[in-house]
Parts: C-alpha cells; sequence; structure tokens
C-alpha cells in the first residue's frame, strides 16, 4: 500500500480483492477528507492502524470478507479519539489476548468478534458493511451509530441481532446467509424527517429494504412477513408525510411459498400482463404505489456446471408487447448472493418490490405506454439459474396504509394490503416509536 501523505485530499480509495494486502500504511489517517473505502474480499487483511478509525469524514467502510482483522484482538486497534468506554475495552481486549492466546484460542476468537469497538468512533458512517467476517456476536453498541443508513450483518455466525430501533437512520439491513440466526432484531420506526439526500449521492447504495435470504433457523415464516410489510408499510406511510422525495423502491426478500392472496394479480409463470385501467383513470391519485413480487427457488450450485456464481440470478423487467424493442429493466437483479458454496439445500423465497406512484410513471413513458394501448403492458422476471415460480402485483391506495384492527394472528387473506395486526407490531417495535 503506498503512503498517503502527499495526497491528503483523496475521498475516495478502493482496494476491493487486494488478496495480497496484509497491513494498511498508518498514513491512511492522515485522509480526513476520505469518505468511502472499500476493502472487500483483502482475505488476507490481518491489521488496521488505529488512526483509521479517526477519520471522521467517512461515510462509507466495506469490509465484507476480511475474516483475519476481526480474529484477533490485536489487529482491532482503539482510535486515539476513542470515548473512555473504549479505552475500557481495549484493556479488556489486552488481556483477554494475554490469557487466551495460549490457553483458549477458539474463546479469544469468539471474545474478539463480540465487540468491535473500533467503529463505534465513526459517528458520521452512512454504510457499514462487516458481511463474511466470521463474527459470532454484534454488540449492542451499534445502536451508537446514529446516522447509519445501510447496514451489511450478511454471511456472518450470530444467533441474534441486537435492537436496531435506536438507529433512525437505518433503511437498509442485509442478513442473508446468516445460517445461525434464530430471530430479527427490533427495527426502528422510519420517519418523514430522515433526510436522504447525503444517501442518495452514492446511488450503488440507494435500495431500501430488507434482505432476509438463506436462514434456515430464522423463527416462522408468518413473523417475518409480518416483520417485513410492517416495516415497507412504515417506509410508505412515511413517504407520504414528506415533502421531498424519500425513496423511489423498496425492495423485500423474505422467505415464502407461495404469494399471499392480497396480491390480487398473479400468475404462476415469470411473466403476467398488467390491467394499466385503475391507474391510467386514477384521476384523484388514489393509488400511491405498485407492489410487484416473485416467488423463487434457489437450488445449491453444480460444482460441474459453468453458471457464474457471481452472476445475479434474477432480473425484474417491463415492457411494451406491441414494441419488443421498448423494455424497461429496473434492476440488474435481486440483491441475492450465491457464491461461496453458500447454499446447502433448495429453499424458497419472494422477492417483494415497491415503486411509488411517480417512478411506474416513469416506466410508462420509458416504453411508450398510453392510454390508446393500456393492454400492451407486461411485467416479467426472468431468471438463468433459478426457478421461477409466480409473480403477481397489487396496485397500493392511499387507504391500504390503514392498520386493518380486524385481523386475525396473521396477515389474513381479508385485509388490506400491507395491514399488519397491532400485537404484531409491538412485537417488533418498541413502544415510544409506535405514533399515533
Amino acid at each position: 500500500m503506498p503512503a498517503f501523505r502527499e495526497i491528503p485530499n483523496l475521498e475516495w480509495l478502493n482496494f476491493e480483492g487486494c488478496v495480497k494486502l496484509v497491513q494498511m500504511d498508518p498514513s491512511i489517517g492522515v485522509l480526513r477528507k476520505l469518505v468511502f473505502l472499500n476493502l472487500k474480499d483483502c482475505k488476507n487483511l490481518v491489521s488496521i492502524p488505529s488512526n483509521l478509525f479517526g477519520l471522521s469524514s467517512l461515510e462509507i467502510l466495506i469490509l465484507s470478507g476480511c475474516p483475519k482483522v476481526f480474529r484477533n484482538p490485536r489487529n482491532l486497534s482503539i482510535s486515539e479519539n476513542a470515548s473512555h468506554s473504549q479505552s475500557t475495552i481495549s484493556s479488556i481486549l489486552k488481556w483477554t489476548t494475554f490469557v487466551f492466546d495460549s490457553l483458549y484460542p477458539d474463546a479469544q476468537n469468539y471474545l474478539s468478534s463480540c465487540l468491535l469497538p473500533p467503529f463505534l468512533s465513526l459517528c458520521n458512517l452512512l454504510v457499514l458493511d462487516i458481511s463474511f467476517c466470521g463474527l459470532r456476536q454484534i454488540p449492542d453498541a451499534i445502536g451508537g451509530l446514529h446516522w447509519l443508513e445501510r447496514l451489511d450483518l450478511g454471511g456472518n455466525n450470530f444467533v441474534t441481532v441486537p435492537s436496531l430501533s435506536e438507529l433512525p437512520g437505518l433503511v437498509y439491513l442485509d442478513l442473508e446467509h446468516c445460517k445461525l440466526l434464530e430471530s430479527l432484531p427490533q427495527l426502528p420506526f422510519p420517519t418523514a424527517k430522515h433526510d436522504l439526500h447525503k444517501y442518495n449521492k452514492y446511488k450503488y447504495w440507494k435500495r431500501i429494504g430488507l434482505v432476509l435470504f438463506n436462514c434456515p433457523k430464522l423463527g416462522e415464516r408468518e413473523r417475518c412477513n409480518s416483520v417485513a410489510f410492517s416495516w415497507m408499510m412504515q417506509f410508505i406511510q412515511a413517504r407520504q408525510q414528506s415533502s421531498t422525495a424519500f425513496f423511489d423502491v423498496i425492495n423485500i426478500v423474505i422467505p415464502e411459498r407461495e404469494i399471499p392472496n392480497l396480491f390480487n394479480n398473479q400468475s404462476v409463470r415469470g411473466s403476467i400482463p398488467m390491467e394499466l385501467s385503475p391507474f391510467l383513470h386514477d384521476n384523484e391519485d388514489n393509488i400511491i404505489g405498485i407492489a410487484c413480487c416473485a416467488v423463487f427457488s434457489v437450488a445449491p450450485i453444480d460444482p460441474s456446471t459453468t453458471i457464474n456464481a457471481n452472476s445475479y440470478d434474477i432480473e425484474l423487467s417491463f415492457y411494451n408487447k406491441s414494441n419488443h424493442h421498448a423494455w424497461c429493466e429496473l434492476f440488474s437483479g435481486i440483491p441475492v448472493i450465491r457464491e461461496r458454496d453458500l447454499i446447502a439445500v433448495k429453499s424458497d423465497h419472494m422477492w417483494l418490490i415497491h415503486f411509488t406512484r411517480e417512478s411506474f410513471i416513469d416506466i410508462l413513458k420509458s416504453i411508450d405506454i398510453t392510454l390508446n394501448h393500456p393492454d400492451d403492458f407486461i411485467m416479467k422476471v426472468v431468471s438463468w439459474n433459478c426457478d421461477v415460480k409466480s409473480c403477481g402485483y397489487h396496485w397500493v391506495y392511499e387507504q391500504d396504509l390503514q392498520l386493518n384492527h380486524g385481523c386475525g394472528n396473521s396477515l389474513d387473506r381479508k385485509c388490506r394490503f400491507l395491514a399488519i395486526e397491532d400485537e404484531a407490531q409491538q412485537l417488533h417495535y418498541s413502544s415510544d416509536c409506535i405514533k399515533p
């Protein structure tokens, strides 16, 4: 790694995939304007200088696939600007290193993965990616990163995640491939006051939502659905109360075998014609968005095949059937990783996407759908290495956001779209966050 003393104004630094990188030059501490640092898959990186955690401008930190950094407490140096509590943790780390190095190496690894103290000094972090780092526990103190908007914890070995309700800016949580995870964390209550202007600077990170993929020990499916649908409802409500564009798309992946009955337009194939009349003739703007979904089945990758495991598995597209050149591909693919032999058994999941009214209008314009040809609109879900079992969509109306107190113990068939019983909401949101 080069020295950085001659380039103190550097803002963006990408070392992704540098497998020969073992240590970072301490001169990185002079980069007081550094905003983005990507160390993804630097799998041999064993040491991070303490002054890195004094970079107050750092907003995006990616340490995905760097397990050796967390394997030894000596490598998690504490910033000189750290708080007294972090100094205490530093003393504990030194003591555990002395005791456990020779007696209980496995326990030492466990303790080092539990603490993660240095990140608490990065108070301006918007994005933290510590996926596939072999972490066995996430500390409660992660709730101190109050500006955090995106948190990727996928591919780790913890059983539970502490409450995230103290992260008011959190808009995206990735827990895919957490194979030991048994329960979901408490999620924050999104509000219209949350400003995403900084978040939107990095369009690569713009997705909003929740990913619960390949978590075989996760609790009841209905509970996962309740949490996911409830959180999505809160985002939609927050956007309706906001005077600015809060978001365009919500993206969720949850374990599910069938499309919920509340989706009144379904197909057992990977495509479905969309009836646009309700939307195109909605002069009073009662329709505030559209929710699209697909149920797909994922099997372990056969090592004898030539499938590119790094490629995305599913793509969602809209097109004009009278003009096959008019395509509108909304996503490059579903936000799910299939590499590294991660999938052991075949499983079903549902991909749920909500588009705002404004973003859907842009889709129609892009493929030249008009009032004269409303029946030419097709939604298609394409996959090269997954089995798409069904797809569907549902127009979301203003009144759909109202909580339905007549629901049963889960999402009832007769409930309106996104309606969640009060009991389910109380299970997953702290009482002081629930607004009347």
